[in-house]
């Protein structure tokens, strides 16, 4: 699979208030009772839901997407509120049955208003924020 970088800060996101448990699958496309987890980090995968403008054919419209992320607990994002990723990739696939696109966002982290090349507090950059208070992974 390819995935290509997105730049966070240059394509605004607006949080839409909405994040769900991504399930694990089972081998009949069907979501388990299990939340999934980044096979790197271990954190428990949310799905937040964002808001942004994309241009197709010419045309401005607005759309909305689910952002992947891992963090420990269900990130509280605000309704419109900014949402902005570190470590934001697409993944892009044409869908051959139907000749569109299918687009697939992943993010190490949400943002925290810090610089990301400055570690906090001595801890590591990369130690994963989870954008606020909330309710602790299944």
């Amino acid at each position: 699979m390819t995935f290509y970088a997105v730049d966070s800060k240059r394509q605004a996101r607006r949080s839409t208030g909405i994040v769900n448990e991504v399930f694990e699958r089972d081998g009949k496309r069907k979501p388990s009772e299990t939340q999934a987890r980044d096979e790197d980090t271990g954190m428990p995968l949310w799905a937040v839901e964002v808001l942004y403008r994309q241009v197709a054919f010419g045309r401005e419209s607005n759309t909305t997407g689910t952002v992947t992320v891992g963090v420990p607990v269900r990130p509280v994002l605000g309704e419109f509120a900014p949402a902005a990723f570190v470590g934001l990739t697409v993944e892009v696939r044409v869908i051959r049955a139907s000749g569109s696109l299918a687009e697939s966002w992943r993010a190490e982290r949400l943002a925290d208003g810090k610089p990301e090349d400055k570690p906090s507090n001595g801890s590591a950059s990369g130690s994963g924020s989870a954008g606020g208070p909330g309710k602790a992974a299944a």
